[in-house]
Order: structure tokens, then C-alpha cells, then sequence
């Protein structure tokens, strides 16, 4: 079993990365900066070396040419790992003694390939040191292909095409599958950076059509995948990377509209481009198609010209919005404070909610000299399952860059850091002093009419901030809501629903997450535990809410104000239906009806006084 010393200071990178090359069958040993790696590269001697470059103690490249300074460490393989895509880079870790380089993030297909042309290379003896009457006689790999003027020793070993993609490999656990390949022996390419070919997902029920438009793509350079309904596609998307979609409207079964709802409910436009094909005459299909989060739409019968074009402008959008979120996850990562959590970094001073999956607790941050207090959430989604902890470590990586990519609000607290600690997920705001809205709506219960539209008006306000970003919250309970204790100062937002969000996607994939939500109770939206949350979700949780504060109030012996108090009970009981599509359309909506709705009850109150 080959073994492999990985040398990264970021937990996440080094967990995720540390278990799939294990799946594979390799031997993995950690260090945590270069001094470690140096160390472990001596006492551990592994086969190769995979070294970020950006370390704390001794960074990669100092790291490096000590190794390949030592008489025990210098024949060992290096490849630099770098979130860097410069071309400058990559030339600076090779004259540092790497022998071979690969960007951030990991493209494993990629990596593995790399791995094994190195481990190939240290395991063949060289020419000179072999008669060559012992490699004529040699037997050849199997499936290798034999030239009579490449020397054995040159046959370096590549990846081959795979009949089941890397993520599948990583569910079943296999290792990689290896081919001899004759390969002269030349330089390393000029470019680091070289780009893996972009699987297009063809969904189409007509046979015919998927052949003839798989064959012209691959005739471009695209690898194709092919699914003949939107349940095929769907399975096949959980387990190949897939670029793009191109999905036929018209289809049997949940058909294209339906298939293109449970796709965004999983990926966002920029994430998963999906492009629809439909007849000419059918408008009425790409309406509602583009509304559902469709990012372009061709028609039948395809022109060529026209679809490559739109398939490359996607892609091209779609690759450049990876860097972006990529560039923001590596700084957030990176600057989050490092475990262990509660030992180095803070002290618990009060803990002043809890719920099923962890809590909300005031601490104090150690690291600052003025010892501030801080709003951290921690929770667990226990598992023993090594690749549902690594799905959720990715849903809560993407959770938190799209939380840092939130404008600044006053009624927002922004995220200052997170971080796993084992499989513990931590995220920290700055301290507000004030008092949860629960325990406030508890304090005023029992809140009449005019108070629960008050409140109810603030809350749905902030979400209506959320909604603005393209974020639907999924859960803005009370607890998520802290009252400062500064007069006239509004409802602030202390926690962006990560948890449920998590909770709904997992739910689509594991059957058990599914259960954990509909176990929540009925303030949970009902189409949540089943790996849906639109806008209209949020409204649920509010109109729940504020209906059962409202009905612990007496409506009272006057007949006006009794017909208001039912009146109020009927807007929330809208926001809060079973069925989503009978809630209001948008936030703004249920906003306005519950403030418009304030005003007559002002009035009415006003009236009665004078």
C-alpha cells in the first residue's frame, strides 16, 4: 500500500482530501505545517508527498528544499498543492524541487493521475540498471501497449477512462483503475493549469436525439453523459461532476419542467447551468422554464452553431464564478480561527439557546486583548458515515461563502468566522446585547393584534433583506432574532437558517435527514423535508409564528375589534397554508398586507381610546 504524507494547515482541505485518498487505498499520513511535514517525511518515509504550499511554521517551498537537500528525503516525490493559478507559481515550486504541481481546488481525476505517473516512476527500475535481454523478455502490463522503441522504464502508468466517474469510485471505495501507457520521458508542461474536459448531461427521451447530439459535442471535445428521463438524469447528477445540462422539455415521467424544480433545488444557476430544449411553439414552456431558474432554452430541431455557442457562454460564466466563490472560500477558510474551539480560541460565558442539533452561546474570544464577546453557533449532525460528513462539510463550506458575499446590513449581523472541530460546525458573530425574541414575545405574551403585527412586520422585513440577496432563510424562528437592549434600536438577525438549509438538501440523498426534519414539528415548513425552501418557506415559519402568539389573546366583547382580531388571525393563517402556492406571492406581499393591516388596527385602537 502506497504511502502518502500530506502536508496542509486547513482542517476542511486536509479531512476531505485525507479521506478520499484513503478510499482509494493509499496509506495517508498528516502533517500540519512544514516543520511537521519535514519531520514526518524522515520518520514516516512515504512514497510520496503532497505539500501545500502556503504553511504556517515553514511555508511549502522552504519545506521542500530542505526535503530534497537530505539524503533520506531527496528522491521522494513532491507535488505542490496551491490555491495560486499563476503560471509564475507553478515555475517556483518546480525550482524549488517539486516534482510536479496541481491547483486548488482539488480536481481528484486530476491529482490521482499525477500520483500514480510518480509512484510508477520511483517503483521502475531505471534502463541502465536492467539488461536489456531481461526488458526484451519483460511481460507487459496488462493492457499495456508495447513499442519497440520506448524502453519499459519509460512506460509511465496514467489514469484510464473510467466506465463509472471519480465520485463513484469514492462511494464504492475501489481504487483508481491503471493502465501501462507508453510515454517518452520530456519536461513538464509550461501550464499548471490544465483544464479538465466539461461532461455535458444530454437529457432527451428520443433515443435518436440523444445519439445524434452526444455525437456531434464529443466531436467538439466534450465528454457527454446521457440520460433518457429527468429521474435518470437526477441519479446520474449525484454521482458525476456534471458542467452542464442540455434537458428536453417534453419527456414522460416528472418531465423537464419538474426535472429543472428538484435541479434548483440543489444547485444554483451559476453552479449547474441548465439549458432547455423545446419546440418552437411551445413559449409558454420557456416562460415558465426561465422563471424556474432555466439559464437559456434552444429549439428543436437543434442548430448546431446556436447551441455550442450558448453551451461555451455558460460554461465560460459557470467557470468564472468557481473561481470566485473558490478565491473567497481558501480566505475565509484560511483566516478562521483553528481548533481546538473551547481550549485556544474561547471561553463559554453563557449559553442563551438551544436546539435539536446544537446551540447558541455568548463566548469570549481569547485571541483579542480586549477579550470580546462573541455570538457562536455550534451544531452536529452526528454520523458515522465518513461521505455524509464530507456533503455536509461541503454544504456548510458553500453556506458560509454565500453568507460572506452578503452586503452589509445594520439589521444583519455578518459572519466573522467558522470552522469544523471534528465534526462540529462553528460559526461566529460579533456580540449584541439584547435578548432573544422568543424569550421577548414570551415576556408580552399575551400579544394582542396590533403587537403581532408589530413584531411580525420587523421580522418579515429581515427576511425580506435575505430574499433581496437571492437567500431564502428556510426557518426565521424566534431564536434567530435578538432584540437589542439599546432604545430604539430594531430586530437584528443572529442566525441565517444554515442548519435547516443543510438539513433540507441532505434529505434529498439520505433518507434519514428526511425524518430529522419532519421530527422538528409543524413550525417547520412541510416542504422542507422533502428538500424544497422558497421564498413562500419563509412566510410559513413566520404566519406559524405569530398565529399561535395571536391566539393566546382573547379577542375581546367589541364587535369591531373582535372582526380585526380575525382578520389579523386570517393573514397569518394565509402566510402559514399547507399548500405553498396559496401563501402570499413574495415577502413584499405578506409585508405589506401585515403592515397595512398594523395601520387599521392603530386607528381602530386610537378611535376607541378617544
Amino acid at each position: 500500500m502506497p504511502k502518502i504524507l500530506l502536508v496542509e494547515d486547513n482542517e476542511l482541505n486536509r479531512d476531505m482530501l485525507g479521506r478520499r485518498l484513503k478510499r482509494r487505498g493509499y496509506d495517508v499520513v498528516i502533517a500540519v505545517d512544514g516543520g511537521e511535514g519535514v519531520t514526518k517525511a524522515l520518520t514516516e518515509q512515504p512514497d510520496l508527498i503532497l505539500m501545500d504550499m502556503s504553511l504556517p511554521v515553514m511555508n511549502g517551498w522552504e519545506a521542500t528544499r530542505t526535503l530534497k537537500a537530505g539524503d533520506q528525503t531527496a528522491t521522494i516525490p513532491i507535488i505542490a498543492l496551491t490555491a495560486h493559478a499563476m503560471v509564475g507559481d507553478r515555475e517556483e515550486a518546480l525550482a524549488a524541487g517539486c516534482d510536479d504541481y496541481d491547483t486548488k481546488p482539488v480536481d481528484l481525476k486530476r491529482l490521482l493521475q499525477k500520483i500514480e505517473t510518480l509512484l510508477q516512476k520511483t517503483q521502475e527500475p531505471s534502463a541502465p540498471s536492467q539488461p536489456l535481454e531481461a526488458v526484451a523478455k519483460a511481460t507487459p502490463a496488462p493492457n499495456a501497449v508495447a513499442t519497440p522503441d520506448i524502453p519499459r522504464s519509460e512506460q509511465l502508468v496514467t489514469a484510464t477512462a473510467r466506465t463509472a466517474s471519480a465520485d463513484q469510485q469514492e462511494v464504492s471505495g475501489a481504487t483508481p483503475l491503471v493502465a501501462a501507457t507508453p510515454r517518452p520521458s520530456s519536461p513538464p508542461p509550461t501550464s499548471a493549469l490544465e483544464p479538465t474536459t466539461p461532461t455535458l448531461l444530454v437529457v432527451d427521451d428520443v433515443e435518436a436525439n440523444r445519439d445524434m447530439l452526444s455525437r456531434r459535442l464529443q466531436r467538439k471535445g466534450y465528454e457527454v453523459a446521457l440520460a433518457d428521463s429527468g429521474e435518470a438524469a437526477l441519479e446520474l447528477m449525484a454521482t458525476t461532476d456534471i458542467a452542464l445540462v442540455l434537458l428536453d422539455i417534453m419527456m414522460p415521467g416528472i418531465g423537464g419542467i419538474e426535472t429543472l424544480k428538484r435541479i434548483r433545488q440543489i444547485y444554483s444557476q451559476e453552479e449547474l447551468p441548465v439549458i432547455m430544449a423545446t419546440a418552437k411553439d411551445a413559449s409558454e414552456n420557456v416562460v415558465e422554464a426561465l422563471e424556474l431558474g432555466a439559464n437559456d432554452y434552444i429549439t428543436k430541431p437543434i442548430d448546431l452553431p446556436v447551441a455550442l455557442a450558448r453551451i461555451q457562454s455558460h460554461l465560460k460564466t459557470r467557470e468564472a464564478s468557481v473561481a470566485a466563490r473558490q478565491q473567497l472560500l481558501e480566505s475565509t477558510v484560511t483566516a478562521a480561527p483553528q481548533p481546538s474551539f473551547w481550549d485556544d480560541h474561547f471561553r463559554l460565558v453563557e449559553v442563551i439557546s438551544k436546539h435539536a442539533f446544537g446551540q447558541t452561546v455568548i463566548a469570549q474570544d481569547l485571541q483579542e486583548p480586549d477579550t470580546p464577546l462573541r455570538i457562536v453557533h455550534t451544531f452536529r449532525l452526528d454520523t458515522n458515515n465518513s461521505e455524509v460528513l464530507q456533503s455536509v462539510q461541503e454544504l456548510f463550506l458553500a453556506e458560509m461563502t454565500t453568507l460572506k458575499q452578503l452586503a452589509p446590513h445594520v439589521q444583519c449581523l455578518p459572519v466573522l468566522s467558522f470552522l469544523q472541530d471534528s465534526e462540529v460546525l462553528y460559526v461566529v458573530h460579533e456580540h449584541v446585547e439584547g435578548a432573544l425574541l422568543s424569550k421577548v414575545l414570551a415576556s408580552k405574551a399575551p400579544l394582542n393584534p396590533r403587537m403581532t403585527c408589530k413584531f411580525a412586520d420587523e421580522v418579515l422585513t429581515i427576511v425580506e433583506i435575505l430574499h433581496q440577496a437571492d437567500l431564502v432563510h428556510s426557518h426565521p424562528h424566534p431564536d434567530c432574532f435578538l432584540q437589542p437592549n439599546e432604545k430604539g434600536k430594531k430586530l437584528v438577525l443572529i442566525d441565517y437558517g444554515v442548519v435547516p438549509r443543510i438539513l433540507s438538501k441532505l434529505s434529498l440523498q439520505y433518507p434519514q435527514y428526511q425524518k430529522l426534519l419532519q421530527d422538528q414539528g409543524d413550525i417547520l415548513a412541510p416542504e422542507i423535508s422533502y428538500g424544497t425552501f422558497k421564498p413562500e418557506t419563509d412566510q410559513y415559519v413566520v404566519g406559524k409564528i405569530f398565529l399561535q402568539a395571536l391566539q393566546l389573546s382573547a379577542p375581546g366583547d367589541d364587535p369591531e375589534l373582535a372582526e380585526l382580531h380575525q382578520a389579523t388571525a386570517q393573514i397569518f393563517a394565509q402566510m402559514c397554508h399547507f399548500n405553498i402556492q396559496a401563501r402570499y406571492s413574495t415577502m413584499y406581499d405578506a409585508n405589506r398586507a401585515v403592515r397595512s393591516h398594523w395601520h387599521k388596527l392603530w386607528k381602530a385602537e386610537l378611535s376607541k381610546k378617544l
